[in-house]
């Protein structure tokens, strides 16, 4: 009995919580019916608000449409102006083009009938063709008749932009003569750029030369000599510019050229005898100032070049012979006794050569040589002090006697002052740097 008292208790409980809970999820759903329809409302008001919109959107659309065909059209409409506007511009540049160069023609041709003139009549007045004769204190001036022409060339060519390499080189040659020298150089290297004229490298090259930039001008009077005629005297030129740039072995053929030419020119048979001497050429030393000894009797200084050129080749009877010869042309030649005794010295007899370098400072005590000689002479008899006395003397007289400095070197040596003698050798390579082979 109790026990379906009790369960029946359980069961009213249970009854009255389910109807408990029942009450509040139907209150709850209530809230939530009206919060949805709240929302759906407002959803219906979006969908209202945006069909607006769409129809604006559209409406707007169609105005564009109708903007971009109105745009299209003209867009077509200016391009097949624009086409137009470019052929008629295309057109007219052409023309222009052709009436300018008509024009250029027109001028370059008035200037070109003018030049040759104006060359014509600096040909008849004696204009020289070459810049080395427009130097000095009395260079060629141009005549009235000639200036009045030069303007008309001067004024064509401008209005043409004519820039022949004739027309520059020759006016270059007038610029040069008025002293305007940097105008000169302006148009020779102009005119240099379009040409492989001989005499135009040759007048650049003196240029250069006038100017004190001998590297220069020895590299224009390479490529002048390229093409030039072996009676060109750029030949003379660019042999005595190698020569005076001590590169003797390239020397010997452009003097050899020049040589045939001025046959009577005693120093150009010399610088080419000791050119060849100084380059190796012991046998065309001998030939060149043997054959210069018979044109020049009375120079010493031809037979010296001999005499060192036999003393190399071991010929010291040659040498002797040689030697006699010249001390009868002239005792007193410094040249010929130091000659003497450097084939002396070849020939191993050091108290005759040291003999001869002392005969030749009786004659000239200023010569840098004769010190060198003693100091070679004492150098083999390993007299070192004595040879770095005179040495000293030597580079003293001539500062740049490379070949005194190397000399030093072995006298160092032999003092055992190593720094000294290292020293010694860079300077001798400074000044030569064929010693350093």
């Amino acid at each position: 009995m109790l026990v379906a008292l009790a369960v029946a208790a359980v069961a009213v409980i249970a009854a009255v919580v389910l109807f408990r809970s029942l009450s509040a999820l139907k209150t709850a759903s209530a809230e939530q019916i009206a919060q949805l329809e709240e929302k759906a409302g407002q959803v219906e008001q979006e969908k209202e608000r945006l069909a607006l919109q769409l129809a604006a959107a559209v409406e707007e659309r169609d105005a564009l449409a109708e903007k971009s065909a109105d745009l299209g059209t003209r867009l077509a409409a200016a391009e097949a102006e624009l086409e137009t506007t470019k052929a008629e511009r295309d057109s007219l540049a052409d023309k222009a083009k052709r009436e300018q160069t008509t024009q250029r023609f027109f001028f370059g041709r008035k200037a070109r009938e003018a030049f040759e003139v104006f060359r014509q009549r600096l040909a008849a007045d004696g204009f020289p063709d070459r810049l080395e004769e427009l130097a000095g204190e009395n260079p060629k001036t141009l005549t009235e008749e000639a200036r009045k022409i030069l303007k008309d060339v001067e004024s064509w060519a401008e209005q043409g932009g004519v820039e022949d390499a004739s027309i520059l080189h020759t006016l270059a040659l007038v610029d040069y003569s008025r002293g305007d020298v940097e105008r000169a150089r302006l148009r020779l290297r102009k005119a240099a750029r379009t040409s492989s004229d001989a005499l135009l490298f040759e007048n650049l090259g003196d240029l250069y030369r006038i100017s004190g930039k001998m590297r220069t001008a020895l590299e224009n009077y390479k490529i002048a000599a390229k093409t030039a005629p072996e009676t060109s005297p750029v030949h003379r030129k660019l042999g005595l510019a190698l020569y005076d740039a001590k590169d003797f072995g390239a020397a010997v053929k452009p003097l050899k050229v020049a040589l045939e030419q001025h046959r009577e020119d005693p120093d150009l048979h010399l610088r080419t005898a000791r050119a060849l001497l100084e380059s190796g050429d012991f046998q065309g030393t001998v030939e060149v100032a043997l054959a210069a000894g018979r044109k020049f009797p009375k120079d010493p200084l031809l037979p010296s070049c001999a005499i060192l050129a036999y003393g190399r080749m071991k010929k010291f009877r040659d040498a002797q012979k040689t030697f006699e010869k010249a001390v009868e042309i002239d005792p007193r030649s410094a040249d010929v006794h130091v000659a003497h005794g450097m084939a002396l010295l070849d020939e191993g007899k050091l108290p005759e050569a040291a003999e001869s370098f002392r005969t030749a400072l009786e004659c000239d005590a200023s010569r840098p040589e004769a010190h060198y000689g003693l100091g070679l002479a004492a150098n083999r008899d390993l007299a070192f002090d004595t040879a770095l006395g005179h040495l000293k003397k030597s580079v003293g007289l001539k500062p740049d006697y490379a070949e005194a400095w190397y000399a030093m070197k072995t006298t160092y040596e032999g003092l055992k002052k190593f720094e000294a003698a290292v020293e010694a050798l860079n300077k001798a390579i400074a000044l030569n740097p064929r010693l350093s082979a």
